[in-house]
């Protein structure tokens, strides 16, 4: 047996070294009897248990060494994931570019094209497919970090000396023994103070909780302040709720909505304070979302869309899910099916989908869906403009969608509130009849051409597509005319959608992702909200009280 020096060194002098252990040794530890044995054994199986900690140690720290490498070699191949899908999806837009360009080098279509970067045409009538490149900026760089630098002053909301309003706080009876404390002397003051809107003014209202001495056990007692204050000095309800109100639903930019402050109550308001006005708004409304969410899954009908919107630098979409009463919106990344799962709606929707063509829609097949019909009267006035000649099916195709329309809500007024099985038999046979008529003047092209016709873009509609939509979705497109509840098209949704872009008009895009959730959380209970007919400024300050809105999302009709 071999020992380490560590283990010599701890040895007692009356028990030899193990590494010089001969039988005469041993011989004299036995005849010292049991206990000599004994001691020399645990002093072994001391060193043991030594050494097998150390050993165990030395592992953990591998462990997490190799832990951390691995967590590196993971985000740095998640990165170049990242990078390689960004160049695959880069290298799919310049092929189509090259497409583009080359049928109209074969039109003789000149090399530019007019859009808002070199005319005057408005920047919503740039098509969304492309990114138009912008003016380049004539700001030089500074090399400044963002925010506030170094040196300025700054303004941070400071306590007065001659507050509006009063109120003191005492405590009643000893926290201890019980004791009142009716005639205590206080022994201290803390001060706090609100600055809140009273009258169209800044009112201050200061908070003083005394602390008071218990005449029988000597402790010392403070009273409580209100759950709302919580600072020594702070903003109130009523100056947080309007700033929320001038800034997410009026759509006032930060700097704007601290000069509205300051002019109309004249509060002077930080940035910083408007963005908390936010901030604290959405993380009041997380309970209020949840319930218009499970409503919206709950509605018979309902319907849906999404728009892009520039978040952070990059492209993000907002979706909507909305009915007659209620308004959902959330921000994604993403634009299709991965992002309406994780919103958590559209899965367990199933009532009658209200949407546009949009092809991830498709895949909840659990719903029935309904085609906004104001996309294909659209589609159908772009085909008589480029191909003359398809007038024969494409007017009165739309004719016949808008006297189905008018009969539908002839019969949505009436007193049966439902259309007759002979009318609508006739309406299918008139559908049925122009798509044939339709279908025979634009045969199926050849099966071995892929591809748009030459001349034509890849995302304009054709007169072939167009037949195919209504031959295989003729169920969608008329399905506002089957259950006369579901609405002829899904304007409401893009009436919905309309505030967003407008924000993104004023102000340009969200900094952060967390701001735009926030705004889209606050701009969910305020549509609802106004849709059911409640003051957007009193909605607002329930929400800063702890107290939103009680939808009766429950009693709700559902109709789009």
């Amino acid at each position: 047996m071999t020992l380490s020096f560590a283990f010599r060194s701890t040895l007692t002098p009356a028990v030899k070294p193990a590494a010089v252990i001969d039988e005469r040794y041993f011989l004299s530890l036995y005849s010292q009897g049991a206990r000599a044995l004994l001691r020399y054994l645990q002093q072994i199986e001391s060193h043991i248990s030594d050494a097998e900690a150390r050993v165990t140690r030395c592992q953990q720290s591998l462990v997490a060494r190799l832990s951390k490498e691995l967590a590196k070699v993971k985000a740095a191949l998640a990165k170049k994931s990242a990078q390689l899908v960004e160049q695959q999806q880069l290298n799919h837009r310049l092929l189509g570019r090259i497409r583009e360009l080359e049928r109209a080098m074969e039109r003789g279509a000149p090399h530019a094209e007019r859009d808002s970067h070199n005319s005057s045409l408005p920047p919503s009538a740039d098509p969304p497919w492309k990114k138009v490149k912008r003016t380049r900026s004539l700001r030089k760089k500074t090399g400044r970090s963002v925010g506030g630098q170094v040196g300025h002053p700054g303004a941070t909301l400071r306590q007065t000396a001659h507050p509006d309003h009063l109120i003191i706080h005492t405590p009643e009876a000893c926290q201890q023994c019980g004791t009142s404390l009716d005639h205590s002397q206080p022994q201290g003051i803390i001060r706090r103070q609100v600055f809140d809107i009273e009258d169209g003014r800044v009112k201050v209202t200061e908070h003083r909780s005394a602390a008071l001495l218990c005449p029988e056990c000597g402790a010392i007692n403070r009273a409580a302040f209100p759950a709302s204050v919580r600072a020594p000095v702070q903003y109130g309800g009523g100056v947080l709720s309007r700033t929320a109100y001038l800034h997410l639903y009026q759509l006032l930019p930060v700097g704007r909505t601290s000069e509205t402050m300051r002019d109309l109550f004249g509060c002077s308001l930080s940035p910083a304070t408007v963005q908390r006005a936010a901030r604290v708004s959405s993380a009041k409304l997380v309970h209020s979302e949840l319930r218009i969410k499970a409503a919206l899954r709950d509605a018979p009908v309902m319907g849906v869309d999404e728009t892009g919107l520039r978040v952070a630098g990059h492209v993000g979409y907002i979706h909507v899910a909305r009915t007659h009463e209620l308004t959902h919106y959330a921000f994604d990344e993403r634009r299709g099916k991965p992002a309406m799962d994780e919103i958590g709606i559209l899965p367990e929707f199933k009532g009658t989908l209200v949407r546009d063509g949009f092809t991830s829609y498709a895949w909840y097949s659990q719903c029935r869906h309904s085609l906004c019909n104001v996309h294909l009267l659209r589609d159908l006035v772009f085909i008589e403009e480029t191909s003359p000649e398809q007038k024969v099916w494409t007017t009165p195709m739309a004719k016949l969608l808008l006297k189905i329309k008018d009969t539908v809500a002839e019969a949505r007024a009436g007193p049966e509130a439902r259309l007759g099985e002979e009318v609508g038999r006739k309406f299918v046979k008139s559908y049925e009849r122009l798509v044939k008529r339709g279908a025979k003047l634009n045969p199926q092209p050849d099966s071995t051409r892929r591809g748009p016709p030459p001349g034509r873009p890849p995302f304009l509609p054709t007169p072939r597509t167009i037949i195919g939509r209504l031959q295989r979705k003729r169920d969608e497109v008329l399905c506002f005319m089957r259950d006369i509840s579901v609405p002829f098209d899904n304007n409401g949704s893009e009436r919905d959608l309309r505030m967003v872009k407008l924000q993104q008009k004023i102000s340009g895009c969200f900094r952060t992702s967390d701001g735009a959730r926030n705004f889209c959380r606050v701009r969910s209970y305020l549509s609802t909200a106004r849709k059911q007919g409640h003051s957007l400024l009193y909605s607002l300050e329930r929400v800063l009280a702890g107290k939103p809105l009680p939808f009766q999302i429950a009693e709700l009709a559902s109709a789009t």
